[in-house]
């Protein structure tokens, strides 16, 4: 016989976990599946990023949102997420400075602290960047990075505590549907109902959500992420997206920088396959990239790298929403920027679940239904895809 829940949450990364921790907030019991362990997908991988430099209001919306909780995590949800104040430097190149500026007002007008700053501002923010090549970057003090692992647990734990179930190394192979709406899910583990279902599942989504008879337009991309020690002289340095450079870094635990870029990204390989190894030639790469901003880095050396992978949609912005199946939602495609708007998104999904319409960001413009009608999501003052791949 199947065990009732009040909502299940395919995916245990950080948007899973904190949907279940909004639920339960709202007095629901969810079960939370997980094919693996607890962030063993993109989460498990991700860079941390805590920024609200978006082109797309929407995105930035959510991100002011979710700072509220970053900034004031043991309060507003319990535990730790590792949240560092570095500062955040948003560099693009000279064609893009109208698009910045514009960008930085409307962040403003958000409520976001943001202002554009000179190269010279840069030097003086961080002495060891080069910036001869910098007229304007967007700046925000208040960001930085965190850590994904200790906030989705902390998200879990917390749900947990309010009557949450969580249950790892459990796949879904089958979805229970009756009169075109859902009543639960088949798993490895055994069947589970619920009247909601929420597909949380990163790379897998598509896998999934085909169970359901709700094929959705997704994608892999798979991301190489390094480590350099950073030299003394070169001292503690902002957190920093160059997409002058294609690339972006931030410090990391002592001594360490972490780097990666924007270019050259895998897409399209199977959401099942190894992450065993880093493209040929990637460290080279973006030891290269690294050494034109911070030229001081030529004496730093290579520590590690890692690899991971997350699901990507044709413009590269998320997919929430009902489907056309009643009770079935997607919260997926965050295409590797899902991380620092989670909080937010937890809460909004909740809302739309339970109200009707999630209130405290108006997230409609990522219903599934937007690649049907041959719409793709794009900022006013657009800096274009961030991911590319070589051929692009």
């Amino acid at each position: 016989m199947a065990q009732n829940f009040d909502a299940i949450i395919i995916g245990a990364g950080v948007v899973g976990a904190s949907i279940a921790f909004h639920l339960t907030e709202r007095g629901l019991k969810p079960l939370v599946l997980e094919r693996k362990q607890l962030g063993s997908g993109a989460t498990g991988m991700s860079s941390g990023l805590v920024r609200m430099h978006y082109d797309l209001e929407v995105e930035s919306r959510l991100a002011w949102a979710s700072f509220q909780y970053f900034r004031n995590w043991s309060e507003r949800v319990g535990d730790e997420c590792g949240f560092r104040r570095t500062g955040f430097l948003h560099i693009e190149p000279a064609s893009h400075i109208k698009q910045l500026r514009n960008n930085v007002e409307m962040h403003k007008r958000i409520g976001i602290p943001t202002e554009v700053i000179t190269g010279a501002d840069v030097k003086r923010i961080a002495p060891s960047f080069y910036t001869e090549d910098i007229e304007f970057a967007a700046y925000e003090p208040e960001s930085g990075y965190a850590d994904p692992m200790l906030t989705t647990n902390s998200f879990l734990s917390a749900a947990k505590e309010r009557g949450a179930i969580y249950m790892q190394d459990c796949g879904v192979i089958g979805a229970q549907i009756s009169g075109g709406k859902v009543t639960g899910v088949k798993t490895s583990k055994g069947d589970f109902s619920a009247p909601i279902v929420i597909n949380a599942a990163g790379a897998w989504a598509g896998k999934v959500s085909n169970l359901f008879g709700v094929p959705i337009l997704i994608d892999t991309w798979t991301h190489d992420v390094m480590h350099i020690r950073r030299p003394p002289q070169v001292g503690e340095h902002p957190t920093v997206i160059d997409s002058a450079l294609y690339m972006y870094f931030r410090p990391d635990s002592p001594g360490l920088t972490l780097v990666a870029l924007e270019d050259n990204s895998r897409i399209g390989e199977s959401e099942d396959s190894e992450l065993g190894y880093v493209a040929k030639g990637f460290a080279d790469r973006a030891i290269d990239r690294i050494c034109k901003r911070v030229p001081e880095m030529e004496e730093g050396s290579h520590h590690s790298s890692h690899v991971g992978r997350d699901s990507l949609t044709p413009d590269q912005r998320a997919i929430i929403g009902q489907t056309d199946v009643q009770g079935y939602y997607l919260a997926t495609g965050f295409s590797g920027t899902g991380f620092k708007l989670s909080p937010a998104v937890g809460l909004c999904v909740s809302e739309l679940i339970l109200d009707g319409k999630a209130s405290t960001v108006d997230i409609s413009v990522f219903t599934p239904k937007r690649f049907e009608r041959g719409e793709h999501l794009k900022g006013d003052d657009d800096y274009g895809v961030l991911w590319r791949n070589p051929a692009s």
